[in-house]
């Protein structure tokens, strides 16, 4: 859905209204921030991690993802391969290592206290 919604937002941008390519992947990257995040917190993820320190962690990730994105569109392109397929190509990256990041570093619950006969930490639910 998040790749939908992307690369969707990329080629209105970018093919239909004929934006430059590093202003349109920007855009397209930016519009699928807090739909990326609120689905892998409640459904992916299923945190217990508060909101808010999640977040910061999330917005760090953010800008390396950034970073990584626009150097691989925008230097694939150079390259002559085709937007869409770079932007594929980038997405494909970003995602095996955002899962690590998000699922041991952005929605990782804090530990808890160790309930008796409990083999881990307790989950700490906000609501």
């Amino acid at each position: 859905m998040c790749y939908a919604i992307d690369v969707g937002t990329l080629v209105l941008l970018h093919g239909v209204l004929h934006m430059p390519l590093a202003v349109a992947t920007t855009l397209a990257f930016v519009t699928v921030l807090a739909v990326n995040f609120g689905l892998n917190r409640s459904f992916v993820f299923r945190s217990g991690a508060m909101v808010g320190p999640a977040f910061a962690k999330y917005l760090v990730l953010v800008a390396l993802n950034y970073g990584a994105t626009l150097a691989t569109v925008t230097g694939l392109a150079a390259l002559g391969l085709p937007y869409v397929a770079a932007k594929t190509t980038s997405t494909v990256l970003n995602a095996v290592a955002n899962y690590a990041a998000f699922r041991w570093w952005v929605f990782r619950a804090p530990a808890g206290p160790v309930v008796q006969g409990q083999a881990g930490p307790t989950p700490v639910r906000e609501r």
